[in-house]
């Protein structure tokens, strides 16, 4: 097959690099896999001597791009990789299982065009959260386990740290959208998301490979209450933004929604402020938070993406 890829946005973590680094070392490496590239975005905090550690026959190269911006950092990246490329996108804080490249590999070799590729997740955790907050936090706190026969390959969507596309594909739709992600100047998240589903509208197709299988470190301040409060506020932003362009019915719904769930949520909130503590309380925090986030990112002026023609 064409060769393949292996991207890294990382930002202030150089220890969690380079624990990803060598888990990616201890896989079985596909034949394919020309590089490893990590790009650090923002201030520069000692990622690239990271990168310079030996890490058995991996080709690992480092780039840095100034703006604190993800979606732009992997745009950048992109820039220098040929477009009949398959690109593996992970985060800087994943645990790679042995096969999961070489899964990777199998998968595109096979498939028929127009596809991209994604796999299952399990968290490492820091300290265990209690199991009542998982409803409340991020699919990237709880993991993913989904089965074949059920997965939905009309909406299906992988995370940003364990999926796989060509670079073709990416290009010709634009690139990561910068209004999306860490460093987004509107706050959303799911630059990933974002992509894919337009990749979807697009008319490509998810495939699940379910023996491309990472590990997600996940620390103990990520499975907080005010974490949970803080991710449904952005999630919310997400929505709000990626609804600004949708049709006059489905933004006339959403904001009923979410006009109902502000005044509900906030009345919530104001009884159980008596009990501060009780779990009551905080799930009206909860779900005012993702209703104001919802607004904000509905009516935040998102900035000019840089975009190819599509």
């Amino acid at each position: 097959m064409n060769e393949m890829h292996l991207l890294i946005a990382t930002a202030g973590r150089a220890d969690l690099l380079g624990s990803t680094l060598r888990s990616i070392a201890a896989c079985e490496i596909p034949a394919s896999l020309a590089s490893v590239i990590v790009i650090e975005n923002g201030p520069v905090c000692g990622s690239e001597s990271v990168c310079r550690q030996s890490y058995g026959d991996l080709n690992v190269r480092y780039m840095w791009t100034p703006e604190p911006n993800k979606s732009r950092a992997l745009n950048t990246a992109l820039e220098q990789i040929s477009d009949q490329s398959l690109i593996v996108f992970s985060d800087d804080d994943i645990r790679f299982t042995p096969q999961t490249l070489v899964a990777f590999e199998h998968a595109a070799s096979k498939a028929s065009p127009n596809r991209y590729f994604g796999g299952p997740f399990g968290c490492d955790y820091e300290v265990a959260p209690p199991p009542w907050i998982l409803p409340y936090l991020p699919l990237s706190a709880i993991g993913w386990q989904p089965e074949e026969a059920t997965f939905d390959a009309r909406n299906g969507s992988f995370l940003g740290f364990n999926w796989a596309a060509y670079c073709h594909d990416i290009k010709r739709l634009g690139g990561f959208d910068p209004n999306f992600g860490p460093g987004s100047p509107t706050g959303a998240t799911g630059q990933e998301s974002n992509m894919q589903r337009r990749m979807r509208a697009a008319g490509m197709t998810p495939q699940l490979v379910s023996a491309a299988h990472v590990f997600h470190f996940v620390p103990a301040n990520r499975c907080s209450i005010d974490w949970a409060v803080h991710r449904a506020r952005r999630n919310g932003i997400s929505r709000g933004v990626a609804y600004r362009n949708r049709s006059v019915a489905e933004i006339a719904l959403n904001l009923w929604g979410y006009s109902i769930g502000l005044l509900t949520s906030t009345a919530a909130k104001v009884l159980t402020s008596p009990l501060p503590d009780s779990r009551l309380h905080f799930h009206a925090r909860y779900r005012q938070q993702k209703a104001l986030g919802y607004f904000n990112g509905f009516r935040t002026e998102p900035a000019e993406a840089t975009r190819r023609a599509a």
